[in-house]
């Protein structure tokens, strides 16, 4: 099995939280997390539904949108079905029932992006340039 493997995430539920300012903390029950501090999105059949972009935006809305909160909404019931690291450029992508795509994008060529932890005490980071690393 690769380092990188991550097909442990099948079957279980995605619960997404923000550490303001940037960190958003996506929960797989346990003590199972992904900290993601770059970009991601929630498609619903191929198209975005929202991103943590969208956080704090008002969109013409009555209140500010809760990014958490929504992908919340679209994840409740939700368990995953796959989920995969493209080593190439450290993408993180969960997809889940319900046609949900989570997207995890490192965009920065000198920052960490994403941190996985599993409850046997697996780490693996997408460091800068989306390089890959497991302890």
């Amino acid at each position: 099995m690769s380092p990188f493997d991550v097909s442990w995430m099948t079957g279980r539920h995605l619960e997404v939280a923000i550490v303001e300012p940037a960190q958003w903390i996506f929960s797989l029950g346990d003590s199972s997390r992904v900290s993601v501090e770059c970009p991601w999105r929630l498609l619903h059949k191929g198209k975005i539904r929202v991103s943590s972009e969208d956080h704090h935006q008002k969109y013409g809305l009555p209140a500010l949108m809760d990014a958490a909160a929504e992908a919340n909404k679209l994840l409740r019931e939700a368990r995953v079905v796959n989920a995969e690291v493209r080593h190439e450029t450290g993408d993180l992508v969960i997809t889940c029932e319900g046609d949900l795509r989570l997207e995890v994008v490192p965009f920065s060529s000198g920052y960490e992006a994403w941190h996985i932890s599993t409850p046997q005490g697996k780490h693996v980071l997408a460091g800068g340039r989306g390089e890959l690393s497991a302890w």
